[in-house]
């Protein structure tokens, strides 16, 4: 038995030894491991232990050596081992924090979450204009709070076509730059900065959409700040709107299917400060439709855009009637080289194509014209010329264009007798984001209808030589209205 107990004595203190002498070799390792050691003091250490992760940009840039209390007992002193490559990016005006969970409110929004479930780490942030290297051993003052710097690191570039534009609210509510911007619960933008009105009467948010989702903005979009918000009742049962605004606000917006027209940029809006009871449309059935398998879209230098009109008819003895039509419209510049839209009548004019209750000429107002070339772009358009025959053909003159606007060449537009081209003939529209779409067959001995197609270039040889419209006002039957028709001033050199 004493024989055991001695055995087991034994093999204890060994165990004891290795142990100890395992420790002792890995502090050495790490006093040889090569890097670049700094110093970081702190108010507080907030539970950072030696041997955490030091971050660069959520990659680990190294590792936390020792983390004691100063000489004079008022600051926590963290030492870090920089990786080499990592201490190329520590720079004189770098940035290091202690990242911990934090929560500032259902408004301020959570950061380093990520710490709940492990040990706290050192984070550090260079802004673009980097100073100086950070010498071996140097002694820096971290921040006790995450840099503001780190919402707009996370901003990606502007690209062509996206919409700028500004969200107006009475206060700030949270927001801040990289805060999302979303439609029907999908990110579809970012907020890129918010500031007080220089005269302090409200708040405004510089919003950036992305181009592809650019045509879900109208003039008819209500924003609001989404925050969480329970409705309902016992009895009915409760709802919570905006859940996932619990740990950051984020902006949203609604807008209804044909209400309004796209906006341009520099456009303005008020946000509401709560959510409205808006209800969101189905999936319409259309979506239902397989998509055809098309190739990609050959560019011939026809340039077709998108346009949206909108208005309402004045009724006296009943509600008023909103007006919506969309189509599409050919670009190209005039012999003054104002850009010039042709398109149908009948997608730009509500008195051509309404009648009011007993027949007769309706009393159209509030009338809204807006196009979007192929790049996204909104512009205001003005209609300038009409058919006085009453042929399902008008003009457009595009205000405040870019200098660099192009459109569709001179020697692509036929204003002669289409007989004398050859077949085959093709259709080419705009599709709802601007961009055209695949150019479609047509056959004069069975015409498509013009749900989607009314506007649209009609061409043979590569000329555009007729828009795609009705054959009178009254009318639904398409045809091909010949460019022939169109005054000499209004057409090309």
């Amino acid at each position: 038995m004493h024989r055991v107990r001695y055995l087991v004595g034994i093999l204890t203190l060994v165990a004891a030894v290795v142990a100890a002498l395992w420790i002792v070799r890995l502090l050495r390792q790490l006093d040889e491991r090569p890097g670049v050691l700094v110093q970081i003091e702190f108010h507080d250490a907030r539970g950072l232990r030696a041997g955490a992760d030091v971050r660069f940009r959520g990659v680990r840039a190294g590792i936390v050596r020792e983390v004691a209390i100063s000489e004079a007992g008022n600051r926590a002193v963290v030492q870090a081992l920089l990786d080499l490559e990592a201490a190329a990016h520590a720079r004189v005006n770098s940035t290091f924090w202690i990242v911990t969970p934090r929560f500032a409110g259902l408004t301020g929004g959570a950061t380093g979450l990520d710490t709940l479930v492990r040990d706290s780490y050192l984070a550090f942030a260079t802004p673009e204009e980097a100073g100086s290297p950070l010498a071996p051993g140097s002694l820096v003052a971290g921040r006790e709070r995450p840099p503001a710097i780190e919402g707009s690191a996370r901003l990606g570039e502007i690209e062509h076509g996206d919409l700028l534009m500004r969200v107006l609210l009475p206060e700030n509510h949270g927001l801040a730059a990289g805060s999302a911007v979303t439609f029907r619960g999908m990110p579809t933008g970012e907020v890129r900065g918010v500031e007080l009105a220089p005269e302090g009467t409200h708040v405004i948010a510089e919003v950036r959409i992305l181009r592809r989702y650019r045509q879900t903005v109208t003039d008819k979009s209500v924003f609001w700040v989404a925050r969480p918000q329970l409705s309902g009742a016992l009895f009915s049962g409760f709802r919570v709107d905006d859940v996932d605004a619990l740990l950051a606000p984020f902006l949203s917006y609604h807008s209804l299917r044909g209400d309004g027209v796209p906006v341009v940029d520099g456009h303005r809006t008020v946000a509401l400060a709560t959510r409205p009871d808006v209800e969101v449309a189905g999936v319409p059935a259309e979506a239902l439709r397989r998509p055809e398998q098309s190739g990609p879209i050959e560019s011939d230098g026809v340039v077709v855009v998108r346009i949206v009109y909108a208005a309402v008819e004045k009724d006296t003895f009943s509600a008023d009637d909103p007006v919506h039509y969309e189509g599409s419209g050919v670009l190209y510049l005039d012999r003054s080289g104002r850009p010039v839209v042709v398109t149908a009548r009948s997608l730009v004019d509500g008195s051509f194509v309404e009648r009011d209750a007993f027949g007769g000429d309706p009393e159209i107002a509030d009338e809204h014209l807006n196009v979007m070339l192929p790049s996204g772009t909104v512009l205001h358009a003005g209609r300038v010329w009409v058919d006085p025959d009453g042929i399902d053909l008008a003009a457009l003159v595009l205000t405040e264009t870019p200098p660099e606007l192009a459109g569709t060449p001179a020697d692509h537009l036929f204003f002669g007798d289409a007989a004398a081209l050859e077949p085959p003939v093709s259709l080419r529209r705009a599709g709802p984001d601007g961009a055209a779409v695949p150019a479609e067959a047509f056959d004069a001995g069975s015409p498509q209808p013009l749900t989607e197609l009314a506007g649209a270039a009609v061409i043979a040889g590569g000329k555009v030589f007729a828009i795609y419209g009705h054959v009178t006002a009254q009318s639904a039957e398409p045809r091909a209205v010949p460019l022939a028709l169109l005054p000499t001033d209004l057409r090309p050199e």
